[in-house]
């Protein structure tokens, strides 16, 4: 299967310019507008526009070379049908491959076997924590069997329901037939073509409002009341699994840092246990006070004041 570099035309390690040079040359060659309107055309088209996407973004480029062409475009195909996402595939016949008896997903903590091809699977950072179903995407090129067709190659979807483990982190590999939930005959149809081909899933993760992930761990933020800086109190901190009651020590001060060990995303188990939370406090001033509450601060600093000038 071409990568987005074949696509384009360009060696791995072409500059940005390079990359929007041969985008332009394609792109103005193969547009509707422009070319002869077949469908070859056409589907050329949407391949150097997906490749583009990709390429002339530093990140997504960046990621693109880490997972591989098969695991990113699985994933690149998933996000942009996000109306997938959530939905129910009905099994075929009951049958759960990961749920049979005596069988347990195979799954490794080292790289993906080289050979393998990577489905991508994004899970949100709560679903690390539990056993979740979800679905996976594959696309790959194919021969064209219709013999009147122009088309020589024609891409063929496949869906698979998966079902990932509990306690699963980022970039974890699982063998495809041992998490799958479903029959399908897309093993066997691999299999007669390419005896060696196995087929591995990675998890990757979706970031989370409010949360910077660092490695395993996860950084927000938490604006509190000047009192319960001062006073000391109970403030409520967002986890991965609601919020935790943390009691602020008396005369913490802003933009101090709170760790909540053991909070944080699940780490392979050479590594042991799940990443911390840090959390940095900032103060809320408010910006109307009531009457009683203007006469308080008043006299609050009345007081500070009178200390500091004794």
């Amino acid at each position: 299967m071409r990568n987005y570099y074949d696509i384009l035309g360009i060696k791995r390690d072409a500059t940005q310019s390079e990359i929007k040079t041969a985008y332009r040359k394609l792109a103005k060659k193969y547009h509707p507008d422009s070319s002869s309107g077949s469908e070859e055309d056409k589907a050329r088209f949407q391949e150097i526009q997906e490749a583009y996407s990709v390429l002339s973004d530093p990140e997504k480029r960046k990621q693109y070379h880490y997972y591989g062409h098969d695991a990113y475009r699985s994933s690149y195909h998933a996000q942009h049908s996000a109306s997938h996402d959530g939905e129910d595939s009905q099994t075929m016949d009951g049958h759960c491959g990961g749920c049979e008896a005596g069988r347990k997903p195979k799954q490794t903590e080292e790289e993906c076997p080289p050979q393998a091809v990577r489905i991508a699977v994004w899970l949100e950072l709560e679903e690390t924590l539990r056993e979740v179903e979800k679905d996976a995407y594959y696309t790959e090129r194919i021969p064209n069997p219709d013999p009147l067709s122009k088309l020589k190659f024609i891409e063929k979807n496949w869906k698979f329901r998966v079902k990932i483990p509990s306690d699963s982190f980022d970039r974890q590999f699982y063998m495809l037939e041992s998490v799958l939930c479903e029959e399908t005959d897309f093993l066997e149809e691999q299999k007669l073509r390419n005896p060696d081909k196995i087929f591995a899933v990675i998890i990757l993760l979706r970031d989370k409002p409010g949360f910077i992930r660092q490695g395993y761990h996860l950084y927000t933020d938490l604006t509190v009341d000047y009192h319960t800086l001062v006073l000391g109190g109970p403030v409520k901190i967002p986890t991965l699994t609601g919020e935790e009651i943390y009691d602020i020590p008396a005369g913490t001060t802003a933009e101090q840092k709170l760790r909540l060990p053991g909070q944080g995303l699940i780490q392979p188990k050479k590594a042991g246990g799940r990443g911390d939370i840090y959390v940095r406090l900032h103060i809320r001033i408010p910006q109307e006070l009531t009457i009683p509450q203007l006469s308080a601060m008043l006299k609050l600093r009345d007081a500070m004041e009178a200390e500091e000038f004794q």
